[in-house]
């Protein structure tokens, strides 16, 4: 992680140099642990169906390093990226600022929004890592329309703290001067408190997201992957701070949910609210009036017609030494509690779905226990355990992955299960048998590794 280098300085002077890109376009932004990018796809499917110009910054990217960075729910040109990324990395070199990767990478969104035509009407905007000195916190509280905190858990705690309180205190630095933020459903209260602290200090309010219920569920007993449950999302939260009366006249609204895992029912009521205050609140309307285009239907179409790859994907593989496809769920589970979520997942599904093969990649300095615990206790069905690293990602020269060797031996130590070593998890795929039922997980940047062999041609 020595490439990692959290503060405001070099961002500052950085986009200070740029003639302040930053501050041309109003954000929408995103801290959290879990759940960021499945709200910010949510929300930003929402604002595209409502007929907004939007654009999108997630990081990390998951195969190219510019798709990290959408406009109009598009993916930008590769072309495009790496000229407006050449003119800041110009910059930084002759102001001598010394960026780190990431400040440029933010620095690079920040110039691509600006210069998007027809001009952006806002963009969401995610952070890379915690909150307060992450690189993207430099948008005034003039120009940030809402800040959303997802689900907080441990994680990075080199960087954050090494409690759950710390780490949102840090998470919570997005939350701006007399602004609002919506809270996702939280799997430990110290956050909330956390979040009410923060608001009395900035004069902020906070808006306490619920979670979607199902209403109904069609599993298809022949199914190959499970058909989206049809579910209820609150527009109203469960409680503000201050203590006000939220003012909602809307009933709930029905949608399919196209993301698997029942975490994803806080992550769509989390967007599913921001939408709300987005085109109520007089302060976000007088910014960007357009919000008010969003509507109960457009709410429902964007969370219908959201995808977030990598997330509990199904997907079908091409296997080119057998010549034929085979049926893989990927997930980019990379710390405990998203362990715990996948397990959670792989538990709910039918018999006939639940994997029998694990192929598992961490980045280093992962434990691979922490990883393995919760998937293999929640799991009983995982017999093989597949240990591979990934191809190490582009700009990124401070992500590894764990030894497989080092995996394989965590994995040993459990009992009852089959371990083996691949080079890659291009060679797992392939010697994968007919019918065998596999679940591919660890790591975004393993999930990556998939998704670049279905674009083999």
């Amino acid at each position: 992680m020595s490439g990692i280098s959290l503060g405001l300085p070099r961002i500052t002077s950085l986009l200070t140099s740029l003639r302040s890109p930053h501050l041309s376009t109003p954000i929408v932004h995103i801290s959290g642990t879990n759940g960021k990018g499945s709200v910010s796809s949510y929300l930003c499917s929402i604002l595209l169906a409502s007929s907004l110009r939007v654009g999108r910054f997630n990081s990390p990217h998951l195969v190219d390093e510019w798709d990290c960075l959408q406009i109009g729910g598009q993916t930008i040109e590769r072309g495009v990226y790496e000229k407006v990324k050449r003119d800041v990395s110009e910059v930084d070199r002759r102001e001598e600022i010394g960026a780190t990767s990431f400040e440029l990478l933010a620095a690079t969104a920040f110039e691509v929004f600006r210069r998007a035509e027809p001009p952006l009407e806002l963009a969401i905007v995610e952070v890379g890592m915690g909150g307060a000195t992450d690189a993207t916190n430099v948008v005034d509280s003039k120009r940030t329309l809402l800040s959303i905190v997802t689900s907080i858990e441990l994680d990075h705690q080199k960087f954050l703290g090494d409690t759950v309180r710390e780490i949102a205190r840090v998470k919570a630095g997005i939350v701006k001067q007399g602004g609002e933020v919506v809270l996702a459903m939280q799997g430990h209260s110290v956050v909330e408190d956390v979040l009410e602290e923060v608001a009395n200090e900035m004069r902020a309010t906070v808006y306490f997201a619920g979670e979607g219920t199902i209403v109904r569920e069609d599993a298809g007993v022949d199914s190959t992957s499970p058909s989206p449950p049809l579910v209820s999302l609150p527009l109203s939260p469960f409680r503000q701070y201050p203590p006000s009366t939220f003012s909602s006249t809307h009933s709930p609204i029905p949608a399919h949910l196209p993301l698997p895992g029942s975490y994803q029912l806080a992550n769509a009521a989390a967007a599913t609210l921001a939408a709300q205050v987005l085109r109520t609140s007089p302060r976000i309307l007088a910014l960007v009036p357009s919000l008010s285009h969003i509507t109960d239907a457009t709410i429902r179409t964007g969370i219908e017609a959201t995808t977030w790859p990598g997330r509990l994907d199904w997907i079908d593989l091409p296997l080119r030494s057998q010549n034929r496809t085979h049926r893989v769920l990927v997930d980019g589970a990379h710390n405990p509690s998203s362990a715990t979520q996948l397990a959670d997942y792989l538990a709910s599904l039918p018999v006939h779905l639940q994997p029998t093969t694990l192929i598992v990649g961490l980045s280093a300095p992962r434990s691979p226990i922490s990883i393995l615990t919760p998937l293999l206790a929640g799991s009983p069905s995982i017999r093989n355990i597949v240990c591979v690293p990934f191809a190490k990602p582009e700009s990124m020269e401070w992500i590894k992955p764990t030894s497989t060797k080092d995996i394989a031996l965590a994995a040993r130590s459990f009992g009852g299960v089959e371990v083996d070593e691949f080079g890659s998890v291009e060679e797992a795929l392939e010697a994968l048998g007919e019918g065998e039922k596999v679940v591919v997980a660890g790591s975004l940047y393993l999930a990556a590794d998939v998704y670049r062999l279905l674009r083999r041609p």
